[in-house]
C-alpha cells in the first residue's frame, strides 16, 4: 500500500429494508473522517413499480445529532419527514436534511435502478439542539467545474473548491467532490493541512497515488499528504469521490440513528423519541406534488 494511503478498506455488507449495502464507514480501520461517522454505498439496484398511494412510513426512522445528505448516482428518490418536507431528485441530485434536536423520515426510491450514496455529518453540540432542516438539490443546481487537460469534471456536493460553492450549509469545514474522470486522463487535487481527506470509488478502477483501486472501496490519506492523484486508465469514464473536512474534536456517542457527545444526550434523545417529540410523518405517496 502506498505510504502516502493510511486506510484501504473494501467495506462490509449489511441490509438496509430491502436494500443490500457496502457499509464503509464506520470500520475498525477508522471511525470517521472530518465530521463524517458514516458512509453507506447502495449498490446499483432495480426497483419494481410500486403501488402508487403506498403510505409513507413503511421504512420511515428517526435521526439527532447529525446531518445526513444522499446523493443519487442513478435513480428517483422522494423525501418525506415529520416536518412535513417533501422533495423528489434524480440522477446527479441531492437530499440534505439536518436532523437537529430530532425529526423522523423516509426516502422512497421509485421504479428504476437505483444507486447511491448516503453520508452522516456529525454536529458541533450547539448545532445538535437546534431544529431540523432539509433541501433538495436537483443535479442542474450543484455547482460544477471542468478539470485541466479535457480530464473530466469536478462537481461540489458540499463545501467548497476555489470559487465553487454548493448551496448546502456547512458546520465544520466539510466537503465532498464528485469527480468524473475521462478515459486515460488524470487529476491532481491539493489537500490543504487543516483538514482530513478520503477518497471513495464506486466501481470502476481509478488509481489513486498509484494505488489501484474501485468497486466500492474506501482510502484514507494520511494527515500529511499534500496531494491526491486520481488517474483513470480505462476507456470508460470513471468515477470517485474526495471528502473530509476540519477534525471532529468533540467526544462521540453513538446509538443507532442517533450521534450525541455523551450518554446522557443518548437518553434524552430516546426518550424525545418515544415520547413522540419527533413527530410523525402523515403523508401518503400520492400526495407529493
Amino acid at each position: 500500500m502506498d505510504k502516502s494511503i493510511r486506510v484501504s478498506f473494501g467495506g462490509q455488507n449489511v441490509k438496509v429494508a430491502d436494500f443490500l449495502v457496502n457499509r464503509l464507514l464506520p470500520s475498525e480501520q477508522c471511525s470517521k473522517i472530518g465530521a463524517f461517522v458514516f458512509l453507506d454505498h447502495v449498490y446499483p439496484t432495480i426497483i419494481k413499480n410500486q403501488e402508487p398511494d403506498r403510505h409513507v412510513g413503511l421504512n420511515a426512522h428517526p435521526h439527532r445529532g447529525i446531518a445526513t445528505l444522499t446523493y443519487l448516482l442513478s435513480g428517483s428518490l422522494q423525501h418525506f419527514d415529520s416536518y412535513n418536507n417533501v422533495g423528489a431528485i434524480d440522477e446527479g441530485g441531492v437530499h440534505w436534511m439536518k436532523a437537529g434536536k430530532g425529526i423522523i423520515h423516509e426516502e422512497k426510491p421509485a421504479a428504476g435502478i437505483l444507486h447511491a450514496l448516503q453520508f452522516w455529518i456529525n454536529l458541533p453540540s450547539t448545532n445538535k439542539k437546534e431544529s431540523p432542516e432539509y433541501r433538495a438539490l436537483a443535479s442542474s443546481d450543484i455547482p460544477e467545474a471542468q478539470l485541466p487537460n479535457n480530464a473530466g469534471s469536478l462537481r461540489v456536493l458540499l463545501g467548497k473548491s476555489g470559487e465553487i460553492i454548493s448551496p448546502i450549509k456547512t458546520f465544520l469545514n466539510e466537503f465532498i467532490y464528485h469527480i468524473r474522470l475521462n478515459p486515460k486522463s488524470s487529476f491532481s487535487y491539493h489537500t490543504k493541512p487543516d483538514r482530513e481527506h478520503a477518497v471513495f470509488v464506486p466501481a470502476e478502477e481509478v488509481h489513486v497515488n498509484q494505488e489501484i483501486t474501485g468497486k466500492s472501496h474506501l482510502l484514507v490519506l494520511s494527515k500529511d499528504q499534500q496531494t491526491i492523484q486520481l488517474s483513470n486508465p480505462g476507456i470508460t469514464e470513471a468515477h470517485a469521490f474526495i471528502f473530509g473536512g476540519s477534525e471532529y474534536t468533540e467526544p462521540i456517542v453513538t446509538q443507532g440513528p442517533f450521534v450525541m457527545n455523551n450518554c446522557s444526550e443518548i437518553i434524552e434523545a430516546l426518550d424525545d423519541f418515544f415520547e413522540g417529540r419527533y413527530g410523525t410523518i402523515t403523508m401518503k405517496a400520492n400526495d407529493f406534488a
